[in-house]
């Protein structure tokens, strides 16, 4: 499937990947995309944080992916300090689309319009991620402002990203941003209200106990005096 068919499907099913057979079961049973995502380092590597993913980690797997797939569209994660400068961005995005990545995935927002733009205008693809990032963020927010998500997703439309992930954000955020952007909308579980939604693998099997996302502590609020 190219990227302009994918972009324009109703419904889109994504599911993270690591390696090459997985890659190849997801594409025969109809997956529209693979996400080589940065919760690799949790499910894979055994790690307590998303934050301990090396860009080595995400090319390695990137790799294994590719060679698994004939036309599927492969999506990968940009690890936590890579895209710190447009330049650094561009070089370490330009590694991943070497790898065999047909998007990258970049979490944040008004820290990040600059650097998706800088990508796009340099013809690489790029999907944005907003609402919980661990890459910020560890604290899980109850809540997110639907109002304020919006323009943050307007934004990086905007700046050229082809599409965006709403993780954890709520229904009311999701049916809000997907009405009022052109871009396909992924939940990351979140709802049903976006374009289409992403899954982590494992937990599809159920072979995970759910820990990339509910190891992260809720924001505790403030103790009257």
């Amino acid at each position: 499937m190219s990227i302009d068919k994918l972009i324009k499907k109703n419904k889109i099913s994504i599911v993270t990947c690591y390696d090459s057979s997985f890659a190849g079961w997801l594409e025969k049973n109809h997956c529209d995309a693979l996400l080589v995502g940065d919760s690799l380092g949790v499910y894979v590597k055994g790690e307590n944080s998303t934050k301990n993913t090396l860009l080595d980690d995400v090319i390695y797997h990137t790799k294994a992916v590719k060679k698994g797939v004939k036309s599927i569209p492969i999506i990968a994660d940009m690890p936590f300090g890579t895209y710190s400068s447009e330049k650094l961005a561009k070089k370490n995005a330009m590694k991943l689309i070497d790898a065999g990545a047909d998007i990258v995935k970049i979490e944040g927002d008004t820290d990040i319009y600059n650097t998706i733009a800088h990508l796009t205008n340099s013809n690489i693809n790029v999907c944005g991620h907003i609402g919980f990032t661990p890459q910020i963020s560890e604290v899980l927010e109850k809540k997110y402002d639907a109002k304020k998500l919006l323009a943050k997703a307007k934004s990086i439309e905007a700046c050229g990203a082809i599409m965006i992930i709403l993780s954890m954000t709520g229904e009311h955020a999701d049916d809000l941003i997907t009405k009022n952007l052109s871009i396909p909308t992924i939940s990351f579980r979140s709802s049903s209200k976006c374009t289409g939604e992403v899954e982590i693998l494992y937990d599809l099997l159920n072979i995970s106990d759910n820990s990339y996302s509910f190891k992260y502590k809720k924001k505790k609020k403030k103790k009257s005096s």
